[in-house]
């Protein structure tokens, strides 16, 4: 009869199969209701014991609150990447890696745009965990890591190995999450940096993050002769990898590659913002070292930046179809994946709120199929001001815009309730304002027609609320 110890090595094992089979390779191979059976088993075995297995998923969930990070100290210097923009550059650094040794070959990877975390294992178990930080010295983010279900708890190879990923939430997961989180998220790259770096692991568990392996950076006993072979090691012993891996042996290969990657990238299920092109060859990197700051054996080609900072210069108010008004931000140009935006849209009242932003405004404007601004930060010196409330009735809610762009104070009475707020200055009533307005959907038609006029302008609001205007 088996012991209660030689069950637990047995279900832990028989587990982590089944994660690694649904996290990593994406292949279901039991159902959740055996899996919660098993999992449940494991658990109260561990109750009855008083032992957990170093490789058990149970560690998975999450324990105590952190007071706080330890460093992190790298044994392997992490370095940067150089980097180039357009197809000349990287032809330049192809014949230059050429020129030393003619018969290189490169491997083609995805950038990932995520936060480099690095695992480290010894006798098979998973034993440290740590983010970047400045390349010499990070944070400890072991208790955070071992949330993730695609990083291996254990491992086949038993001596010492420290591999290099990335840290990402994939689109699908940050949609999951947001759907039920308090406070949405709009950033992917953000929230893998904020779970990491959240002192409750329990919190980083919610957030069902993945780790892409990308480099072996130290590994005892143990060579490789490239980086394929490096790569297929990570594969043998659990780790989950990018699904994009090419050898190519000219510039021509490589960009053929990197333009197949443009014109999918966007239907990806990861962030990612560029192509890392490495020397395939190990033993010719080490003859090419590195400069102070980066290998000179890889390259980050990277695509058209499609977020950057600019300046918010004016907000003007836009009339939609049904009549709604959406609030447009008026930018210092800015080049985005190759089209010159002038104006994005401020559609998310609460964010605006809580950053402050205003007039003269940094904030950041990210592109995707359309212009939205990812997110917002107030320039030196400046103090958040109150922006916006809103006003909530059982019909309807009204946007009170207060003390930022062009308004007027104005009293209303709601419900008998006088209030005085600033409302925006809104757009004059156009023979074109009239007609979306007669556009509207039938039922808005049967609210709309009622005018209150706000210092010369008017805004229509529904009838069927006791909304009354009040001198001001």
């Amino acid at each position: 009869m088996k012991s209660k110890l030689e069950r637990m090595e047995e279900l832990v094992k028989e587990l982590n199969i089944h994660v690694h089979n649904y996290y990593v390779l994406d292949k279901p191979t039991i159902s959740d209701f055996e899996y919660d059976r098993m999992y449940d088993e494991l658990v109260s075995l561990e109750k009855e014991t008083g032992t957990v297995l170093p490789s058990s998923p149970t560690q998975r969930v999450g324990g105590e609150i952190l007071a706080g990070f330890k460093k992190f100290v790298h044994e392997v210097p992490l370095y940067s990447l150089d980097k180039v923009q357009n197809y000349a550059g990287l032809e330049n650094w192809v014949a230059g890696i050429k020129k030393e040794f003619p018969n290189s070959t490169f491997s083609v990877e995805y950038k990932f745009d995520g936060l480099s975390i690095v695992v480290e294992y010894e006798n098979g178990n998973l034993v440290k965990a740590g983010t970047r930080g400045n390349g010499k010295v990070g944070e400890d983010v072991t208790a955070q890591v071992k949330t993730i279900k695609s990083v291996p708890l254990s491992i086949p190879f038993q001596n010492k190995l420290i591999v290099q990923g990335e840290g990402m939430i994939t689109l699908p997961n940050l949609e999951k999450y947001n759907k039920i989180a308090t406070e949405p998220l709009k950033n992917a790259r953000n929230a893998v940096a904020g779970a990491i770096r959240n002192l409750n692991p329990k919190e980083t568990a919610k957030r069902n993050l993945d780790l892409f392996a990308y480099s072996v950076n130290y590994i005892e006993g143990k060579s490789f002769l490239t980086q394929k072979e490096a790569n297929d090691f990570l594969i043998e012993n659990g780790f989950k990898t990018a699904s994009f891996f090419k050898i190519c042996k000219t510039s021509d290969e490589i960009i053929g590659e990197i333009k197949k990657i443009g014109e999918i990238k966007n239907s990806l299920d990861i962030l990612m913002d560029g192509v890392v092109v490495k020397l395939n060859e190990i033993q010719n990197r080490e003859e090419l070292g590195y400069t102070s700051k980066f290998p000179k054996w890889a390259i980050a080609f990277k695509f058209e930046p499609e977020e950057l900072s600019t300046v918010l210069k004016d907000v003007v108010w836009q009339v939609g179809r049904t009549g709604k008004l959406t609030p447009i931000a008026q930018i210092e140009p800015v080049t985005l994946a190759g089209a010159t935006v002038s104006r994005a849209t401020l559609n998310n009242m609460g964010d605006i709120k809580r950053k402050g932003v205003k007039k003269g405004a940094r904030v950041f404007v990210r592109r995707s199929n359309e212009v939205i601004p990812e997110s917002q930060n107030i320039m030196a010196n400046h103090q958040p001001p109150f922006l916006a409330s809103l006003f909530e009735t059982n019909q309807i809610a009204i946007l009170l815009i207060s003390g930022v762009f062009e308004s007027a104070y104005v009293q209303i009475k709601v419900n008998n309730k006088k209030i005085k707020v600033l409302f925006p200055k809104l757009p004059a009533r156009t023979d074109e304002n009239e007609k979306l307005s007669k556009n509207a959907s039938a039922k808005m038609q049967s609210k709309l027609g009622q005018s209150m006029p706000i210092v010369n302008q008017r805004i229509k609001l529904p009838t069927n609320i006791p909304i009354t205007p009040i001198a001001s």
